[in-house]
């Protein structure tokens, strides 16, 4: 299964593709994550969730850029999947991701993982 959601017309920001690994959602996320996109970032995330997947893995490798809304849009969806006893875990952060994650101590709440296979193999033993 895979969706595309894009920002609104005008709007450079974030495409989301979604893809079933498994009993694992994968949302590959690609472009500007900021305060003018990530609107469509949180709508999809939350969606996973509500449609009745707890466990959630975002691959981040494509996002160019991302500020703190971006941010608390991950922080959400965590606690989110948390409450349902699920998952949520993060893939190949872009280096500007990386550094913001390890700016804000994020790093350290977040599971990151270096590739999909990975997050995988560590399934909910690491509470991914």
């Amino acid at each position: 299964m895979e969706q595309e959601i894009a920002a609104a017309p005008g709007v450079p920001g974030v495409v989301v593709v979604v893809e079933q690994h498994g009993n694992h959602q994968l949302a590959l996320v690609s472009g500007e994550v900021d305060m003018a996109s990530v609107s469509a970032l949180r709508m999809q995330l939350r969606d996973l969730i509500v449609d009745g997947s707890s466990h959630v893995l975002v691959d981040l490798s494509a996002v160019s850029f991302m500020d703190s809304a971006g941010l608390a849009a991950l922080v959400a969806t965590r606690k989110h999947a948390r409450v349902l006893q699920g998952s949520f875990g993060l893939i190949a952060p872009s280096k500007q991701v990386g550094r913001l994650l390890s700016l804000t101590a994020m790093d350290k709440v977040f599971p990151c993982f270096d590739s999909l296979g990975e997050a995988l193999a560590a399934g909910s033993e690491a509470n991914v």
